[in-house]
């Protein structure tokens, strides 16, 4: 019995630290998933003003045109 529990702690040990290391992993791609989800979101909002400038201008020069 005790040469079975000695094996078991020593499996614990490694079992553990694989979880921790699993779960660091995960938790790294989530931020850099997010990072990326951030500029994509920047990056779209920037375009849609940039867009948004592009129609007021030509509303503009349409009006000045009539």
């Amino acid at each position: 019995m005790e040469h079975i529990e000695t094996i078991l702690l020593g499996i614990a040990g490694p079992v553990i630290l694989g979880v921790f290391g699993f779960l660091w992993r995960v938790n790294s791609k989530l931020a850099a998933h997010e990072r990326e989800l951030a500029a994509h979101k920047d990056r779209i909002k920037a375009n849609s003003q940039q867009l948004q400038k592009h129609f007021e201008k030509a509303f503009t020069i349409r009006k000045t045109i009539e």
